[in-house]
C-alpha cells in the first residue's frame, strides 16, 4: 500500500463565483495600472510595460473579460 500523502494535503482551496473572480481580475488590473485591452497588446508584441504587468497577464489571461 502506497502513502497518498502529499505536501498539499493541508491547503486551502477557494473556490470563487463570478463576481468574485471579476473583483480580483479588476483589483489585479489596477494593480499593474493597466487594462484588459492594453495588457492583450502587450503580451500580443511579447513586451511588456513591467514585470507586474507581466505577471498579472500570466494570472488573468484566461479569464475573457465579459460582454457585460
Amino acid at each position: 500500500m502506497s502513502d497518498t500523502n502529499t505536501q498539499y494535503d493541508d491547503a486551502d482551496v477557494i473556490v470563487l463565483n463570478d463576481d468574485e473572480i471579476r473583483v480580483a481580475v479588476e483589483n489585479a488590473l489596477a494593480e499593474a495600472d493597466c487594462t484588459w485591452e492594453e495588457l492583450q497588446a502587450q503580451a500580443a508584441e511579447g513586451c511588456f510595460v513591467s514585470e507586474r504587468a507581466r505577471r498579472t497577464w500570466f494570472i488573468v489571461s484566461t479569464f475573457e473579460p465579459s460582454a457585460a
